[in-house]
């Protein structure tokens, strides 16, 4: 019988931060989470007060991170 190791499915979540309005993209009002199969893993990988713009570039980055390292 073979043993399969079950992987973790990480994705970064880019959304608006609890309160802001979102109406202006150059306002820090958004958001990148890190989730491991859905779920916050810690509310320590929570980035905010970040551009809409920063918060696409970090978690396009984070992910091509993932990837490299072969996670």
């Amino acid at each position: 019988m073979q043993n399969l190791e079950a992987k973790d499915k990480v994705t970064f979540e880019v959304r608006l931060t609890s309160g802001r309005r979102g109406t202006d993209p150059q306002a820090p009002d958004w958001e990148v989470r890190e989730l491991i199969n859905g779920v916050i893993n810690s509310e320590a990988e929570i980035y905010d007060n970040l551009t809409k713009v920063e918060a696409e570039d970090l978690a396009a980055m984070w992910m091509r991170k993932k990837e490299e390292a072969g996670q």
